[in-house]
């Protein structure tokens, strides 16, 4: 047998993962699409329900300063942009960085199809529309400097590897169930290991005062939203649910939250001081489910036309995206990070963990704390998560008397008169 000459050794997995979580081996040139057409049909999108809302009665004077900022996607400023999506991941230290994060999960049901040119499959029409922002060299995460993915789903999971082609992506993993008991060290570990990566990512250092500066904004911003929710649900006539998220909304965009905070305040005042002409006497719903990402307000749209209020929601775009404040009782960087563990994974509602205990104790909680007389559960198509949370959530309900509807659909609108009439019919049953 002849002797063949050794054959350099292939770059194993381990090498090839060292600088990113991503094996490098198998990195692709990422598809770029110039589509005018593409961006015409989603600013149309947009426009269609900036019409909608158009007519909606006692609109805060100042709503136009949030509708602006929703539309541009991000705010203008100092410092880079940092992507992210979902509600779980800690924008406390993008801020202590100098950068200004920016939610980049899309609803334009125009771009579901853009998306789907490459990412085909039964894949939900979030990740496939904002998978379109990426191919698009205009597109929001191409203006971001890195982006940050949660492991909440299957379908981010594997966006963020694709993702990777186009930005410095960081998955933030999360553990199987919300036992702090036992997963605290980890989820910690993986919050400093998220800080550690942005900072040199970024090229910052991540210093313990800065970081304490961000913890005492967004705990403001929790404090604003929760007396903005509890306001409004006492008298729901005051402000719109639909303009209700499109304040929230407005601070995922980069803002500077000082900034927003003083707007929100003005929000917050003109509902505190209005006075309805006659008591209100549509039914009080709680919503659940899946994220309502603008432009995709359809079920908020079908909400309020059919004539109801949402008083309350656990939905990760809405009122629960700002809704726990992060907690502390030591201002060291080790306590600092167990506090945004603590706030991120465990207090989260999200579906993605083995017991939905979280969710429905949060569900129950909000149909007591403002008397709501029904509960409506959003599911989003081949979104497997909300739909299997829908069986046990259910049922529980019926066991507690509450009233439960789900409304499963998707980005488009050709089922909303389908939707309509059941919604309608659901709300019949509430005053029986």
């Amino acid at each position: 047998m002849k002797n063949e000459p050794l054959r350099p050794p292939r770059d194993s997995a381990s090498s090839a993962l060292s600088s990113s979580q991503f094996d490098e081996r198998y990195r692709l040139t990422p598809p770029k699409v110039e589509d005018p057409g593409a961006r015409k049909r989603a600013r149309f999108v947009a426009d269609q329900q900036k019409q909608l809302m158009a007519g909606i009665p006692n609109r805060p004077a100042n709503i136009a300063w949030f509708q602006e900022l929703v539309d541009q996607g991000a705010a203008e400023g100092p410092g880079p942009l940092v992507g992210y999506f979902c509600n779980m991941i800690p924008v406390e230290l993008i801020f202590a960085l100098g950068a200004r994060p920016v939610r980049i999960d899309c609803g334009n049901a125009a771009l579901v199809a853009a998306g789907e040119e490459a990412l085909s499959g039964e894949i939900c029409p979030l990740a496939k529309s904002s998978f379109a922002m990426a191919m698009d060299p205009q597109g929001l995460p191409n203006r971001c400097a890195a982006l940050v993915m949660p492991a909440s789903c299957d379908a981010k999971r594997k966006l963020g590897e694709v993702l990777a082609d186009y930005r410095p992506v960081f998955t933030f993993s999360l553990p199987p169930e919300q036992d702090a008991g036992r997963h605290t060290a980890m989820a910690a570990a993986e919050v400093e290991r998220l800080g550690d990566w942005l900072a040199a990512t970024l090229g910052r250092k991540l210093t313990t005062g800065a970081l304490l500066e961000a913890i005492d904004l967004t705990r403001r911003r929790a404090t604003l939203v929760r007396e903005l929710q509890a306001a409004r649900a006492a008298e729901p006539a005051a402000l719109s649910v639909r303009d209700f998220f499109l304040v929230i909304q407005a601070s995922f965009t980069g803002v500077a939250l000082g900034t927003w905070l003083a707007e929100a305040e003005k929000v917050l005042a003109g509902v505190r001081g209005f006075k309805s002409a006659r008591k209100r006497l549509r039914p009080r719903l709680v919503l659940t489910g899946a994220p309502i990402v603008w432009p995709n307000f359809k079920p908020l749209n079908l909400i309020e036309e059919c004539g109801a209020d949402v008083v309350a929601d656990t939905v990760c775009t809405g009122a629960q995206s700002c809704f726990d404040p992060v907690v502390y009782e030591e201002k060291g960087r080790s306590a600092l990070l167990r506090a945004l563990a603590h706030r991120y994974v465990f207090a989260s509602p999200c579906p993605c963990f083995v017991s939905q205990g979280t969710r429905i104790s949060r569900v129950l909680d909000l149909v007591a704390e403002f008397r709501a007389d029904g509960v409506l559960n959003y599911g989003l198509r081949l979104c497997q998560l909300f739909d299997m949370e829908a069986y046990r959530l259910s049922r529980v309900l019926k066991q507690e008397k509450v009233p439960f509807a789900n409304l499963r659909t998707d980005y488009s609108l050709e089922d909303t008169e389908q939707l309509r009439v059941r919604l309608e019919a659901f709300l019949e049953t509430l005053g029986e």
